[in-house]
């Protein structure tokens, strides 16, 4: 049996179709199952043991110039083809190949309410759990467990690793302050002023984001302690990886670091601005907090924006340091820190 999932993109949607692969090769112990991801975001699938080729595309192309340039990479059939994406690119690579074709809903008219009536979903569902409902064919339903990203010495190993991962010892926070869109991103000196905060009680502080948000980073981390911060924007995936599993909590952005923490177990706390929770990207089964403000003009995207189309930027604006910290610090007292000595 031959099984292709598709989910080409962004790298926080990569990282939570991950339950799909882990469902289908229990379910199918002995299929071969490929999955088509954007090169950029391949690292995601590199090691995972579950799969047994990545086939990165190129997103630069024209969708059908993109699939002919993997004609040769994908099998010429597939019994089941899993498209996550939905969109000509993914038409493209799976054209002619299906005999099964399973799709994801996307929720556009519950999207679309939010936005422009702001109008809530009676029941909020999470998009892992969309993901997984388009197995409902093959009689799959979730298993209960969370999302996975492999380290490479992990591959050969029985049982994910993060399930049994001991806390590190030093107390760490990992700090995400970047994001693709504008109005998804706090304000950094605000970032700041939190970490700040812990690195006043012996925190180390753990900057994270990609390439272009390494000056962002520096800029956070000129106002901190040079002892207690490192600023990792920009390392691979892998090492954003390993830095993540020596945190003991994450403050981000709603971007794909939440959804990184959360394959790897860590805690996560996330700062809403012009997107919503109920959108379904909230942190897929670890302990989380919500930070968001209440005003009426959110949500005003799904996605996010390059600028606040009111010009006043009030949902990111209201949001204070000093609330972010306290509401941060009791998250951890109640969670992370349980059971330990909270003097320390």
């Amino acid at each position: 049996m031959r099984i292709l999932v598709i989910r080409l993109s962004s790298l926080g949607d990569v990282v939570l179709s991950t339950p799909v692969v882990r469902l289908l090769r229990r379910c199918f112990p002995a299929a071969t199952i490929d999955v088509a991801v954007a090169k950029e975001f391949a690292p995601v699938w590199l090691h995972n043991p579950r799969v047994d080729r990545v086939i990165a595309v190129d997103r630069s192309r024209s969708a059908w110039d993109m699939a002919q340039a993997v004609r040769k990479e994908l099998a010429s059939y597939y019994d089941v083809v899993v498209d996550l994406q939905r969109n000509a690119r993914s038409i493209a690579l799976r054209w002619g190949r299906a005999g099964f074709v399973l799709r994801s809903s996307k929720h556009r008219i519950e999207k679309l309410l939010l936005v422009w009536a702001k109008r809530k979903p009676l029941v909020q569902t999470h998009v892992v759990e969309r993901y997984i409902h388009a197995l409902a064919p093959l009689g799959i339903s979730n298993d209960g467990e969370g999302l996975e990203v492999w380290l490479p010495e992990e591959r050969i190993m029985p049982i994910y690793p993060p399930l049994v991962r001991e806390r590190p010892a030093q107390r760490t926070i990992g700090i995400a302050p970047g994001s693709r869109h504008a109005t998804k991103q706090w304000l950094p000196e605000r970032f700041a002023e939190v970490a700040q905060h812990f690195q006043r009680q012996g925190w180390k502080v753990v900057l994270l984001g990609s390439r272009q948000e390494h000056s962002l980073c520096a800029t956070i981390a000129k106002q901190l302690d040079p002892k207690r911060t490192e600023n990792a924007a920009g390392v691979s995936l892998e090492e954003t990886i390993r830095l993540l599993d020596s945190c003991h909590v994450v403050l981000s952005n709603d971007s794909a670091a939440v959804h990184l923490a959360a394959a790897r177990r860590v805690p996560v706390a996330v700062v809403y601005g012009s997107t919503v929770p109920e959108f379904g990207f909230t942190p897929y089964r670890v302990p989380c907090c919500i930070i968001e403000a209440s005003v009426s003009c959110r949500p005003c995207t799904h996605i996010g924006r390059s600028r606040c189309p009111r010009g006043h930027f009030a949902c990111m604006r209201s949001i204070e340091s000093k609330q972010v910290a306290e509401q941060l610090q009791r998250f951890v007292a109640a969670t992370v820190l349980s059971g330990e000595d909270q003097s320390r």
